[in-house]
């Protein structure tokens, strides 16, 4: 069975036609709804898996393509060219060709931790956000009381929290930099 087939849609169905067979179809098969019996609960957990391999390709509008031009070749009786293979059953994990020979871990691009261990004080990160919201509240209590001093106060405040906006990443690129000379 192929994706369109699994969505219950034609190959001509547009991106947001694609979009509502598979809401509807993940409502109708999400495991979660089939708690009868442990072999309704399994059915449907297969059920899931063909719908969300098939979601993947046909949501993405490069793999649908791929996916399409790969279908038609297959129709015609012609063989196949490229990496994607449209018989990837819904339990297999999609692993990508690689032909390095770097044995290095692959890297994650969900990763989004900072590459460099350096960074900016906890208190430097938090500092111009904290001095706009303080030179604000400043600026308004100022106001309403009437004391020049405070409103004067505020908006220095409000001044120095935004320059600090702008020169806390000069100092963290300019950490990351030096982090880098010396590894």
């Amino acid at each position: 069975m192929g994706h369109y087939e699994v969505l219950g849609v034609t190959p001509d169905a547009s991106m947001t036609e694609i979009k509502k067979a598979y809401l509807q179809a993940a409502r109708d098969a999400h495991p979660d709804f089939h708690t009868e019996s442990e072999v309704a609960r399994l059915s449907a957990e297969d059920r899931m898996r063909e719908i969300n391999a098939a979601w993947s390709v046909l949501g993405d509008v490069d793999e649908r393509s791929r996916y399409d031009r790969q279908r038609l070749r297959a129709e015609r009786g012609q063989r196949p060219s490229g990496g994607f293979q449209a018989s990837t059953t819904a339990g297999q994990t999609f692993r990508p060709f690689d032909d390095s020979d770097d044995d290095e871990d692959p890297f994650d691009e969900r990763d989004d931790r900072p590459i460099t261990d350096s960074s900016l004080p906890r208190w430097f990160q938090l500092m111009p956000a904290a001095l706009i919201v303080g030179g604000f509240v400043s600026l308004a209590i100022g106001a309403l009381v009437g004391i020049l001093e405070v409103v004067t106060l505020g908006l220095i405040a409000m001044v120095f929290g935004g320059l600090s906006f702008m020169i806390a990443p000069i100092i963290a690129v300019g950490m990351a930099a030096r982090h880098e000379r010396r590894s």
